[in-house]
């Protein structure tokens, strides 16, 4: 289970170091009308909850039911990942105020001990008012950019996570021997790009179909 956990957390870390728009560009005049409205945007974020096996998060519009047999990252996990401290995530409003100043953020990481395939959401905070299709495209050039790993592109698409419409791009490596496949789902509140990362290395894209539909 742990190896499983680790090798699902060495994808996760270079999912997340791949999100590096914050640092494109100047600011325009539109994201500095974003800022005045910082406070009102903070009030309403929020990190999400987990109720028994159901994790819903009003701020992304998601909800997630916990598929039998996987597990879920627990705060203190949560917390070291984002390098905060894990009490700062026992108090929701607190946790809320100070994730939503990060550039890049996690809400949920849930993994298939059994498979090693897993679920990741985070978000990006951008300066700039990208579309998540320019977003998809800088994401490709990442990906080939990783020199641990080789990253095939194969394909772009428009789907639904729940009733929520995403750019979508599916992308295959080959990790330790065993052909991945990993695909992104992309869409944007506000200043913030939201990234559904769903990791599978057994049953290509119809597992990650499978895995989700357990978001609503």
């Amino acid at each position: 289970m742990k190896k499983a956990l680790k090798n699902t957390l060495v994808l996760l870390v270079i999912g997340a170091m791949l999100f590096l728009l914050t640092g494109c560009g100047k600011k325009n005049e539109e994201s500095k009308e974003e800022d005045k409205s910082s406070e009102e945007q903070k009030a309403e974020f929020s990190i999400g909850k987990w109720e028994d096996d159901v994790y819903t998060n009003d701020f992304l519009g998601l909800k997630f039911n916990l598929p039998e047999g996987w597990k879920r990252y627990d705060k203190e996990e949560m917390a070291k990942i984002m390098n905060v401290g894990s009490e700062l995530l026992n108090d929701d409003q607190k946790a809320a105020a100070e994730i939503s100043k990060l550039n890049s953020a996690y809400y949920m990481m849930v993994n298939d001990p059994s498979t090693g395939s897993s679920i990741a959401v985070m978000s990006e905070k951008s300066t700039m008012d990208y579309t998540t299709e320019f977003y998809i495209s800088q994401l490709k050039g990442q990906l080939q950019s990783v020199s641990s790993i080789k990253y095939t592109i194969e394909g772009t698409s428009k789907e639904k996570v729940g009733n929520i419409e995403c750019d979508s791009l599916t992308v295959s490596a080959t990790v330790s021997g065993v052909k991945t496949i990993q695909k992104y789902y992309i869409y944007k509140i506000d200043k913030y790009f939201i990234a559904i990362i769903a990791t599978s290395k057994s049953g290509g894209e119809a597992s990650i179909s499978e895995m989700m539909e357990n978001f609503q």
